[in-house]
């Protein structure tokens, strides 16, 4: 399932439902179009309150850098790589990763990934829980929920 969303499409829209004294935005304003795919969140294993997810992003219309991202049934979504180091494997948390115009950012198994502590008992296999992205789109902010599927180890 791919999911489409537009800041200059969402900004028109609420220009409609607000009331008619209130600014619009310039018809020429336009931004990101983000798009997502495949959000998931690993239910976590026996009595353990830490898990791992993780989406593809990808980006029309400009550049973008995810700088966070959080959720009602999670206590700390942290960003982290992964790479091999030594013949290791080695997670380092990031603060951000960059999106540049027509690319996808994969955020997946074995590679980079979102790591989620404080875990609430509602992440269950078979749910979805909301998670909102936090985005910088060449000095404006950005936010975008995702419906993320909670899945158990081996889906």
């Amino acid at each position: 399932m791919t999911r489409l969303f537009a800041s200059a499409a969402l900004l028109a829209f609420a220009a409609a439902c607000a009331p008619s004294d209130a600014p619009t935005p310039a018809a020429s304003e336009s931004g990101p179009v983000l798009s997502y795919t495949d959000a998931f969140v690993m239910e976590p294993i026996g009595a353990r309150d830490m898990t791992m997810g993780g989406l593809t992003l990808r980006v029309d219309g400009g550049d973008v850098t995810l700088t966070g991202a959080s959720s009602p049934s999670i206590g700390t979504i942290e960003m982290h790589t992964m790479a091999m180091s030594d013949g290791r494997m080695q997670m380092r948390q990031v603060e951000t990763f960059d999106i540049a115009d027509g690319e996808a950012l994969e955020l997946k198994r074995g590679g980079n990934h979102f790591m989620m502590f404080d875990v609430g008992e509602d992440v269950v296999s078979g749910e979805t829980i909301d998670i909102t992205l936090t985005l910088d789109a060449d000095g404006e902010p950005m936010t975008l929920v995702v419906e993320a599927d909670v899945r158990a180890v081996g889906d």
